[in-house]
C-alpha cells in the first residue's frame, strides 16, 4: 500500500510547549489519519523529528509499504536525505530512530514543501499545543494485529461475566489498610473496583477466572492470603 504523509512540528519558546501534526492519506486521497499530538516541552527541530516518527509509526500500523512524506522543515528533509550532517546529539538519536523505521518500508521518499502546502498538519500541531493534549480528528485503516498477537490475545483469560463479591468477614485493621466493612459488595466484570487490597484482589480474580459458568453455581469463599488479614469474600455470579 502506498501512503502519502504530511507532517509538521513546532514549539512555542524553542524549547517550549510543543506539538506535532500528522496527516496520512492513501494513494486515492482517502484520509486515514488526521491528528495533533502534544509533546510537552521540547525544541522546534525535535518536534519536527517526532512528527516524522509518529507519521512513520502510524503508516506502518496501517500496512504502508511505500510512503511519500511531505515536510516544510528543510533541515529535516536535507538531513534525512543525506544532504546535511546531523551534528546535534539530541537530533542524532531521533535521526537514528527515523532511519530504523524507514528501513521497514519497501520504498520511501521525503520531500520538502512550502508551508502553504502543509497547512493541515500545521493546524493540527497548533491545536494540540493550544489544548495541551492530543487531538485526533480521523483515525482509520489501522491494520489488524499480527496473527501471533491475535492468537495470544484470544488465549488470554478474560472476565466476560459479572460477579458480585460480598465481604463476609472484614480484615483485621492491624493487618490491612483497606477499609472494608462486613457486607460490602463489589461488582466485578473486566474492571477491578477500587477498595480491595492487592492480595485480596489477586485471590478473587484467580477464583473468578476458574469459576463456573452459570448463575446456579454455588458461591465460592475466597480468603485473603495476606498474613494476619483474615478477610473472607463470598463470590457469586450476578445477572444484574
Amino acid at each position: 500500500m502506498k501512503l502519502v504523509i504530511h507532517i509538521d512540528g513546532g514549539a512555542r519558546g524553542n524549547p517550549g510547549p510543543a506539538g506535532v501534526g500528522v496527516v496520512i492519506h492513501d494513494d486515492r486521497g482517502r484520509p486515514l489519519l488526521e491528528a495533533g499530538y502534544f509533546l510537552g516541552t521540547t525544541t522546534n527541530n525535535q518536534a519536527e523529528y517526532t512528527a516524522l516518527i509518529r507519521g512513520l509509526d502510524e503508516s506502518l500500523a496501517r500496512g504502508g509499504r511505500e510512503i511519500v512524506v511531505h515536510s516544510d522543515s528543510e533541515l529535516l528533509v536535507r538531513q534525512i536525505n543525506g544532504d546535511y550532517r546531523v551534528k546535534n546529539a539530541g537530533l542524532a538519536k531521533l535521526f537514528n530512530e527515523v532511519r530504523s523505521r524507514l528501513d521497514r518500508f519497501e520504498r520511501w521518499t521525503v520531500r520538502h514543501v512550502r508551508r502553504e502546502a502543509n497547512q493541515r498538519a500545521d493546524e493540527l500541531a497548533n491545536r494540540a499545543m493550544d489544548a495541551a493534549t492530543d487531538v485526533i480528528e480521523i483515525a482509520a485503516g489501522r491494520a489488524d494485529p499480527p496473527a501471533d498477537a491475535a492468537a495470544t490475545a484470544a488465549d488470554a483469560p478474560t472476565v466476560d461475566r459479572k460477579f458480585a463479591v460480598r465481604c463476609s468477614r472484614p480484615p483485621h485493621a492491624s493487618a490491612c489498610r483497606a477499609n472494608i466493612r462486613r457486607g460490602a459488595v463489589f461488582a466485578i466484570t473486566d474492571i477491578v473496583p477500587a477498595g480491595l487490597c492487592l492480595p485480596a484482589a489477586a485471590a478473587i480474580l484467580e477464583a473468578i477466572l476458574s469459576a463456573g459458568q452459570h448463575a446456579a453455581d454455588p458461591p465460592r469463599i475466597v480468603t485473603c492470603p495476606k498474613p494476619g488479614c483474615g478477610a473472607t469474600f463470598e463470590l457469586r455470579w450476578s445477572d444484574q
